[in-house]
């Protein structure tokens, strides 16, 4: 995690007096800010002194200069955290007031930063906070990180996992860490009295849409490929049987395809699976489902069929069909196939 930890081994005298952390995966964020909290902030003086503000309020930057001025009650420093989706992404109208007042930052007050998304550090107002504090950027681990960060938190509600059991979590999770940590906290839940988990007891707990929604994409996927109409039928049947809503089986159909035509394409140039995975940003195993899987389609054949299903969700958000989802998609099935 980019060694976010080395802030923690400071005391409170050395800290910077701004650090503004970001990222698209809010868990890691809000683990973090707890843990800066907990490391720096000592509870009989939270009350007084520490502030949470959120930029969803128009006068947010008049807000945030007052708090930071604002002295701390018996205590050498005030700490503020500021949650932010608009600021520090782009440009805003108030950027003026926050950047005179990093240019003249109270020497009471600490500000924690936390952006929930990407910021752009073309923007001056971010050019001036990694000038006189520090700048994070968070992404969700990858790999043996991810292998690392799933048996941490199993260890932290004193679990011991096999390596079987986490890439089964992974092939069903990704990288998608709220996803993960409410599966890994429910397998704990239905697991309390056993130390150790296996892949058994994960494959009773985890999400049974999911496993069932993973097993049967792949499986519509293959039926798809094969020219198979009828298994076709019968599986987009089986996942609305299942109380699977038309978009979402949709959703799954457009990701699929994509991938395929994706990893068709990267294929051709001469990538192999993992080289692919890292280059699309995805888990190794649907990465390699479809390495396997594209050689069937020609690259055409892949896109009509991407351009089909995009017509088939429109024709489903404009109400075709007699407001049909099911029949837009079996119509659009015998079309393919």
């Amino acid at each position: 995690m980019q060694n976010t930890k080395k802030i923690f081994n400071k005391s409170r005298e050395n800290l910077k007096p701004v650090y503004l952390i970001y990222g698209e995966e809010s868990l890691l964020l809000e683990e973090y800010v707890k843990e800066f909290i907990d490391n720096f902030i000592p509870e009989d003086v939270r009350d007084f002194n520490l502030t949470y503000i959120e930029d969803d309020n128009e006068n947010f930057a008049k807000l945030l200069k007052n708090r930071l001025n604002t002295l701390p009650v018996m205590a050498e420093k005030r700490f503020i955290i500021a949650s932010c989706s608009d600021y520090f992404q782009g440009k805003q109208k108030d950027d003026q007031i926050i950047i005179n007042l990093l240019e003249n930052f109270p020497e009471s007050s600490i500000l924690l930063i936390k952006v929930n998304g990407n910021i752009d550090k073309r923007i001056k107002i971010n050019k001036i906070i990694n000038k006189v504090g520090k700048i994070i950027e968070f992404k969700s681990p990858r790999y043996r990180n991810l292998d690392k960060w799933i048996k941490q938190e199993f260890a932290q509600k004193g679990k011991k996992v096999d390596k079987e059991s986490v890439q089964l979590l992974e092939q069903m999770f990704n990288n998608h860490l709220q996803r993960l940590d409410s599966e890994i906290e429910k397998i704990s839940v239905y697991n309390i009295n056993k130390e150790e988990i296996c892949y058994q007891d994960m494959t009773a707990v985890i999400s049974k849409d999911r496993l069932l929604e993973d097993n049967v994409i792949f499986s519509f996927i293959d039926a798809l490929s094969k020219r198979q109409l009828k298994e076709a039928l019968i599986l987009l049947n089986e996942m609305t049987e299942a109380g699977e809503y038309p978009l979402k089986i949709l959703g799954n159909i457009l990701w699929q395809v994509r991938l395929l035509l994706q990893v068709k394409v990267l294929k051709a140039e001469g990538n192999n699976p993992g080289k692919i995975a890292k280059i699309l940003n995805q888990h190794p195993f649907p990465v390699e489902k479809a390495y396997k899987q594209c050689g069937i389609f020609s690259e055409e054949e892949l896109e009509l069929t991407l351009e089909r299903f995009f017509q088939v969700n429109l024709d489903i958000l404009h109400g075709n069909y007699n407001n049909d989802a099911r029949m837009a998609l079996e119509m659009a099935l015998m079309e393919i196939l």
